[in-house]
């Protein structure tokens, strides 16, 4: 994004390649007459998901476009959130400096067509050329039929089912279970440990950053047995589930710009 000549560009590479730097997002850009929509789609819905998750969100994506444009004051013309309004709108207000809609269909930042054509200053050809090149690279390897992101992706439709076997994954990848552990074998990795780490990475998701119960999230994980969820846990995190949860931090207080900020460095 900041080698891009100018911030359509950058939010066109924003879209093009959001699943490497998040793959539970969709991002799209659409002119509207005078009027750019950026809209964010959570894959599977945003059921179970805080407002908080999508207010940090959003906060720290306009901080880092005002970052590359150059300028504080930027805003949008608007920014749309599905969630109802809350009681309290002063830090709204104060961060986003912008009119909002809540309750809309959509999570949406709408942009001036011709802001969106202002030059960067980071701009660089170049580099522009090399970054978009490695990210093409780094796509293709993602949506790779035999990569591990897809055995990842794989393993996380398949978890409310219980643990889902490699002869499983094999099958939905249309190659033999020895053809999918030799692939692994080549990326260094094998079927049991990207299980192991899909599992830790849903459990650290759910258990920081939903209202999940601990039933529900050992079910989500594949786990029929509380027992084997709790054991888990304490293996990956050196702690019971409900102890990880109450060290989740500031999830449901307030944020900070410079919270945002940071979230986005």
């Amino acid at each position: 994004m900041m080698s891009s000549p100018d911030l359509k560009c950058a939010l066109e590479h924003l879209v093009r390649f959001c699943s490497l730097v998040d793959n539970g997002a969709d991002f799209s850009l659409h002119r509207e007459g005078n009027i750019y929509r950026l809209g964010i789609d959570r894959r599977g819905g945003s059921n179970g998901i805080p407002r908080q998750f999508y207010d940090i969100g959003t906060a720290a994506l306009l901080s880092y476009l005002r970052w590359l444009y150059g300028n504080p004051q930027f805003t949008p013309l608007c920014v749309e959130f599905m969630h109802p309004e809350p009681a309290d709108t002063t830090e709204y207000h104060r961060i986003l400096r912008c009119p909002m809609q809540f309750g809309s269909s959509s999570h949406s930042f709408l942009f001036d067509a011709a802001l969106l054509d202002s030059p960067l200053s980071t701009s660089d050809v170049a580099l522009a050329s090399m970054h978009e090149r490695f990210a093409e690279q780094r796509l293709h390897e993602q949506t790779s039929q035999l990569s591990t992101w897809r055995v990842q992706q794989l393993i996380m439709e398949r978890l409310t089912d219980g643990e889902p076997s490699i002869e499983e994954v094999a099958a939905a990848l249309c190659v033999s279970k020895r053809t999918l552990q030799r692939c692994l074998k080549k990326e260094g990795t094998q079927y049991k440990d990207l299980l192991n780490e899909t599992r830790r990475e849903q459990a650290h998701l759910y258990l920081r950053h939903s209202h999940f119960s601990l039933q529900e999230v050992a079910y989500l994980l594949g786990f029929h047995e509380h027992s084997s969820f709790f054991r888990a846990c304490s293996r990956w995190f050196g702690m019971t589930p409900g102890q990880y949860r109450a060290r989740r931090g500031f999830l449901c207080g307030e944020f900070s710009e410079a919270h945002a900020v940071a979230a986005y460095g």
